[in-house]
Order: structure tokens, then sequence, then C-alpha cells
């Protein structure tokens, strides 16, 4: 089995139809009916039920379409994962963030990274810790900045930053918007909630919060910006647990503090075992004073 040959059967599936299946990949039609019946000729089973309406799958070509897919998409996964690694190959200095974790401070960072202003290249990743610890295990990532919780101290290095407090924030219009404080998940759990996907630490958060008190969250959107988020909050069309302080530029969001207190605790994170992490550990203790630090370990 070729490659091209499951290229062009998924896209066929995909499409339902050979002749938009060839548009799409710009081949002519005979190219994409060949490398089909040579599948079938190579497995010796029809994969589609050819009719005057076009095509079904047989029991067969759905198991092929299924599985195709899959291999399919994690073809496309290492292409963008090597095309990343080129990129992040060509940096001085790569570094990471979660979105909560970097709002505000990365600009500084980056200002206390330059010293001077001589024009240093840094790479900026935004995302999951999950997919932070992953690229510094695999050596993409020199540092990041992450919520530093349950992080395996054999592993990683961590120096700590301040913890951040989070609050409740509702649009000005919200009957929540002149409480005093947020007594409890039961009082807001009917509210419209704009949340940050799952692969985010945060969400982890906020969801253990309404699963102390035993509620159940409205999630009406996940979102993977701060931007997103906000944009949810300053409509009116949802609530949401922030940092205080990321809404400070949206005058018509009122931040609510928790009577159960919730923090972020982040702080610089880089692999034990990297070569540079003598190095490193110098450097991010410079940073971390530059931005206010807390303790390491």
């Amino acid at each position: 089995m070729k490659f091209f040959q499951l290229q062009y059967f998924c896209a066929a599936c995909r499409y339902k139809n050979i002749t938009r299946a060839a548009e799409a990949l710009h081949v002519s039609q005979p190219s994409v009916s060949l490398a089909i019946q040579a599948l079938e000729n190579e497995f010796g089973m029809a994969l589609l039920d050819r009719n005057e309406r076009g095509f079904v799958l047989t029991p067969d070509g759905e198991y092929l379409y299924r599985e195709g897919r899959a291999l399919l998409g994690q073809s496309d996964a290492i292409v963008e994962t090597m095309a990343e690694r080129k990129r992040l190959g060509s940096a001085v200095l790569r570094f990471g963030s979660t979105p909560m974790a970097g709002a505000g401070i990365t600009q500084k960072l980056y200002r206390t990274l330059d010293g001077e202003g001589g024009g240093l290249s840094v790479h900026l990743v935004e995302g999951g810790r999950p997919r932070l610890l992953h690229m510094l295990d695999e050596n993409l990532l020199d540092f990041a900045l992450m919520p530093v919780d349950d992080l395996p101290a054999d592993e990683y290095g961590v120096i700590g930053l301040d913890s951040k407090e989070v609050v409740f924030c509702v649009h000005e219009t919200s009957p929540l918007a002149g409480a005093e404080r947020i007594e409890s998940a039961a009082q807001i759990a009917g509210t419209p909630l704009a949340l940050f996907d799952d692969k985010f630490y945060f969400t982890s958060l906020v969801l253990d919060y309404f699963r102390r008190q035993e509620q159940t969250p409205r999630i009406v959107c996940y979102a993977a910006q701060i931007f997103s988020v906000l944009e949810f909050v300053g409509e009116g069309a949802a609530a949401a647990f922030l940092c205080r302080g990321l809404a400070s530029a949206w005058p018509q969001i009122a931040e609510i503090p928790l009577a159960e207190p919730m923090a972020l605790k982040t702080g610089f994170v880089w692999k034990r075992s990297s070569a540079k992490a003598p190095e490193l550990e110098r450097e991010i203790s410079r940073l971390a004073g530059a931005l206010g630090k807390a303790g390491s370990r």
C-alpha cells in the first residue's frame, strides 16, 4: 500500500464523491479511482459499493477509512512537530508559557532576557502545561512558565513566583456584580461560564472547586486564549474565573473574590537532566528576581 493511495481513498470517503476528492487533492479523477482500485486489488476485497449515485463504504472500507484517518492524522502531527523542531532549533533561547501564567509578564520577561536590547532571538511557545512539559522532556524548550503544583522534584527544577489570586469575573450588568464575594459554588452553578479547554491546568482548578462542593458548572464556551474568555465576559455572554487584574483593561467587568480562596502557583520550570541546567538555573534566578520571585526548589 502506498501512502498516497490511502490519502486518495480517505479523501474520497470524506467528500463522499471521487470527483470532489480529486478537485480537493488537485489531481485527476482517474488518479483517485485507480488508487482505490489498486487498494482493492492488493487487499483482495471491495472497499466501495458502487451505485448510480456514487458509492457507499463496505464494512472493510469503513475499517480502512477509520484506521487510515488515524494514520494520516499521525502523519500530519509529525509534520507539524518537525516544522516546530526546525523553528525552535534556530532560536537562541526557547521558552514556553501557559496563557494564565504568562499573562501580563511575557513582554517584561523578554525585555529582561534581551538586556541591552541586542535583538535576542527568542521563540515563545504558548500551550497547556502537559504540552510544555512534553516539550521540555523532548528538549524542544529551555524552560517554561507554568503552574508548578505537583511537579516531580527529581525531574524538574522550579523557581516559583508569587501566587496569583483567582477571582470570579462577571459583566457589570450581572446580578452578581455587586457581590462582596462568591460564598459558594452553588451561588454560581447556574451562571453561564466561559472556561479554558481541558488541556490547561487552570481548568482543573476550576472544576475541582465545583467538584469539592458537589456542584456542576454551566459551561457555555471552551477557549484557548485569555482574550476570547474576556470577550465573552465583556459582552455579558458568560462569566469566568481569571487571575486578579487580568480584566483591568475592561471597565465593564467586575472581579469578585472567592470565599473559598483559589490561587494559581506559577513559576519557571526546566528539565534537570538538560545539559544547560546549571546555566539555566542561574539565568532563571535572575529573571525571577526581576519579575518578583518567591522561592526555588
